[in-house]
């Protein structure tokens, strides 16, 4: 078994309404389902019923959500959403509907992930067609985001014109791998198990795979498709890697990071 230490965590954010921008930690506890608060809301347009993603709705990127004070669980502190015209809002304001209708041009609904029973009259009324089944995470893929700052350093030689700012990844853990940025960092991880400060294992590492959610524009982010270009013409379109908590744990900003393979 060879261990090395292959850089230490440089960012780390988490993102407590899906699509929408989220907020910079210093530090993070990890259960068997991610970083704490992490994409416990989501938007749903009612139309036809999905659960809306930046990929085809990019205003929900002008949207930030940060919670107010720490959550022990992932219902357990208040979070506010910052509207692109300076107000706020609490998700579970009775207003708020209708108030990111109008932003986002579409009748959307507030859903928070729900792990709980349904109750009969809940399951009846599912079955007439009332409500929506809830959702028990709102992933996309795995629980766990992780990017290289070697990678993105690598992208930008490819194309100095564009900026690969770590923001258009939405990583949960940005690992800082110092001069190693010679290519797609994390392909050298998976086979092996990230170990990230004192306790925290990080297992079952894939490549993460990006769309056009990349290239859409943000607050001090242009619209650049060349982004998913770039990755897409050197690595298939690959980026990062996703992964699971195989031992939980908290972790900080400069914790050191060893790869086990």
């Amino acid at each position: 078994m060879a261990r090395r230490e292959i850089g230490t965590v440089g960012a780390l954010w988490r993102y407590p309404i899906k699509s929408m921008r989220g907020e910079s930690l210093d530090e993070a506890w990890l259960t068997e389902r991610g970083i704490i608060g992490d994409r416990v809301w989501a938007v749903r347009e009612l139309a036809r019923g999905g659960i809306m993603s930046a990929r085809t709705f990019p205003t929900l990127l002008q949207l930030r959500a940060h919670y107010e004070g720490e959550p022990a669980s992932d219902s357990a502190a208040p979070i506010k959403i910052e509207l692109p015209d300076g107000g706020t809002l609490l998700p579970d304001d009775p207003q708020a509907p209708s108030i990111l209708s109008n932003v986002l041009h579409r009748r959307v609904s507030l859903e928070r992930v729900r792990r709980e029973r349904l109750t009969p009259e809940e399951l009846e009324a599912i079955m007439r067609g009332e409500a929506y089944p809830p959702h028990r995470d709102f992933f996309d893929e795995e629980v766990l985001h992780l990017v290289a700052t070697g990678t993105l350093a690598f992208m930008r030689s490819l194309r100095p014109d564009s900026d690969f700012d770590p923001r258009r990844f939405r990583a949960n853990v940005y690992l800082d791998t110092g001069d190693e940025a010679d290519g797609f960092v994390e392909d050298r991880w998976l086979e092996g198990v990230l170990e990230i400060g004192e306790q925290v294992r990080i297992v079952g590492m894939r490549p993460a795979i990006r769309c056009a959610m990349t290239t859409h524009p943000q607050p001090e982010l242009p619209h650049d498709v060349n982004i998913l270009r770039t990755a897409w013409q050197y690595h298939e379109a690959y980026v990062g890697v996703f992964a699971a908590v195989g031992m939980p744990g908290i972790i900080r900003r400069d914790d050191p990071v060893v790869l086990v393979s």
